[in-house]
C-alpha cells in the first residue's frame, strides 16, 4: 500500500469499533483514533486530519453520522458509511453527502477491505494526479450520436473509465442506449480484442441462471448430455455486460456477488474452481437505491457494481440531439431499404422536437423506420405520433407510469400480440421474455382489449 493511510473510526459500539481497528491495522492501515460522537470526531479531525473516515450513522449524542457526513464533504475528507440502518429515507439522506461506500452491518472482514479498495479507486478517478492522463483514444464510440451538454458529459465519463478495469453501472430509462455505452467502454479498453458477452438478466429463467452464467458439466442434471461453457467463461479476458441487472432475483444476486468477490466460478456438477478474468459492466432502468431500500436488491452487490456510475439522460432532456438522431436514422433506413435520399419537412421537424419521447431513442428509431417504409415522396412532411402523446398532457407522470402507458399503447396497436413478427416486443426492441417481465412488474394483463 506504500505509506499507510490514516483512518478515523466514528462508531459508538466499542466492540464493533475495536474489531474495525484490528482489521484495519492488520491490513496495513493506521487508525487515527476512535470517536463515539460527532463532537469527539471533530476534535480528532482537527488534531490529525485523516485520509479516510469510517462512519456509523447512529451515534452517541444528538448529531448523526449523516450530519458529520455533510461536514466531511465540505472539508474534502473522503468517508464511508458503516451502518445497520438501510431504510429508504436513510439511504436517500446518506446519498446526498456523497460517500465513497456504504457497508451494511454485520459484514465480513473481506467485505470491508474490498469496499475500501473500491473507495480508494473511486477517489483516485475523481482526483487524478496531474501527470496521469487517460489513455483512451478519441474514437471508438459505438453508434452514439449527439452533441448536447448532457451526452458530451457521458462520453467524457466513458473515455475516462474505459482504460481501467473498474466496474461500471450504466443507468437510464429504457431505450436511452445503455448497451451502446457498454460496447464503447469495451472498445476503448485494453480488453477490446477479447470477447464482449451480453447477458440479459431479465430473460434468464430462475432455474437456468446458474447454468447460463457458470456453465455445467456433462451429467450435472437430467438432460445435461455434454459440457457447457457459461457466460463468464465465454467472456474470459474480456468484458461481461449484465443488462437489466435490476431484474435479477435475490438468490442469483448472492451467487453473482460471490463471483465478483472471489473472481472464481464453479460449473454445475463440478467441484473445481475456475479463475475468471473479466471486467463487469451492468445496466438497469430501475432506481437501485429504491430496490435496495425495499429489499429487492442487495446493497453489497449494488456497491460492487456501481464503482463508477454513468447515468444516461432521457431523449426529452437532449432536445438539441433529436434532429441529429432523426436524420441519422433517416439516412440509415433509406440506405438499408434501398430508397432515394429523404428529408424532413418543417412541420415534421417541429413535431419531432416537441414530442417528449417516452420510449427514448429506441422509439424514435422505430418511428423513423416506419415512416421510411410508408413514405413514397422524397420529403416526410408530417409525423404520425401516438395519439396519447405526453406532449398534449399537463399531468406529470412517473417514469413507471409512462413506461406502463407506452407498453399498453404498443400492445393495443398489436392487438395484444406480445412476441413474434409484428408483436409488441419487436416494436419496442425488447426480447419477449423481458417484455413479459416488465408487464408482470407493471401489472399489465392481456385482457384489456
Amino acid at each position: 500500500m506504500g505509506n499507510p493511510e490514516h483512518i478515523l473510526i466514528v462508531e459508538d459500539e466499542f466492540i464493533v469499533a475495536n474489531d474495525l481497528r484490528h482489521i484495519l491495522e492488520h491490513a496495513g492501515y493506521r487508525v487515527n483514533g476512535i470517536a463515539a460522537s460527532v463532537e469527539q470526531a471533530r476534535r480528532l479531525i482537527k488534531d490529525n486530519r485523516p485520509n479516510w473516515v469510517l462512519l456509523d450513522i447512529m451515534l452517541t449524542g444528538s448529531l448523526t453520522g449523516i450530519d458529520l457526513g455533510h461536514e466531511l464533504l465540505a472539508a474534502g475528507i473522503p468517508f464511508l458509511y458503516i451502518s445497520a440502518n438501510t431504510n429508504q429515507k436513510t439511504l436517500e439522506a446518506a446519498k446526498v453527502t456523497q460517500p465513497y461506500g456504504f457497508l451494511v452491518k454485520p459484514f465480513r472482514e473481506k467485505d470491508l477491505l474490498v469496499m475500501l479498495d473500491i473507495a480508494r479507486y473511486k477517489f483516485s478517478l475523481a482526483h487524478p494526479l496531474p501527470t496521469i492522463q487517460p489513455q483512451a483514444a478519441a474514437g471508438g464510440m459505438v453508434g452514439i450520436i449527439g452533441q448536447s451538454g448532457r451526452i458530451t458529459k457521458v462520453l467524457e465519463q466513458v473515455r475516462l473509465v474505459a482504460p481501467s478495469d473498474t466496474s461500471v453501472l450504466i443507468t437510464g430509462e429504457s431505450g436511452t442506449g445503455k448497451e451502446l455505452i457498454a460496447k464503447s467502454i469495451h472498445r476503448l479498453s485494453r480488453r477490446s480484442k477479447a470477447p464482449f458477452v451480453t447477458v440479459n438478466c431479465a430473460a434468464l429463467p430462475l432455474n437456468l441462471i446458474e447454468s447460463e452464467l457458470f456453465g455445467y458439466e456433462k451429467g450435472a442434471y437430467t438432460g445435461a448430455n455434454q459440457k457447457r461453457i457459461g457466460k463468464f467463461e465465454q467472456a474470459q479476458g474480456g468484458t461481461i455486460f449484465l443488462d437489466e441487472i435490476g431484474e435479477l432475483p435475490l438468490e442469483a444476486q448472492v451467487k453473482l456477488l460471490r463471483v465478483l468477490q472471489e473472481k472464481e466460478i464453479e460449473r454445475l456438477g463440478s467441484e473445481t474452481s475456475i479463475r475468471v478474468d473479466v471486467r463487469i459492466l451492468a445496466a438497469t432502468n430501475r432506481v437501485l437505491e429504491k430496490e435496495v431500500a425495499e429489499g429487492r436488491f442487495r446493497l453489497d452487490l449494488y456497491y460492487r457494481l456501481s464503482v463508477f456510475p454513468i447515468e444516461l439522460p432521457p431523449l426529452r432532456e437532449r432536445q438539441e440531439d433529436i434532429l441529429l438522431l432523426a436524420n441519422y436514422f433517416l439516412n440509415q433506413f433509406s440506405t438499408k431499404l434501398d430508397r432515394q435520399p429523404l428529408t424532413f419537412g418543417p412541420e415534421a421537424m417541429q413535431q419531432l422536437v416537441a414530442y417528449t419521447w417516452p420510449g427514448n431513442i429506441r422509439q424514435l428509431e422505430h418511428l423513423i423506420e416506419r415512416h421510411v417504409l410508408m413514405t413514397s415522396e422524397r420529403m416526410i412532411t408530417r409525423i404520425q405520433l401516438p395519439p396519447d402523446s405526453p406532449v398534449h398532457s399537463h399531468e406529470i407522470k412517473t417514469m413507471e407510469e409512462l413506461e406502463r402507458d407506452h407498453i399498453l399503447h404498443t400492445l393495443k396497436t398489436c392487438q395484444g400480440k406480445v412476441s413474434g413478427r409484428g408483436g409488441a416486443a419487436e416494436l419496442l426492441g425488447l426480447p419477449a421474455q423481458t417484455l413479459y417481465t416488465k408487464m408482470k412488474r407493471l401489472g399489465i394483463k392481456l385482457d384489456f382489449y
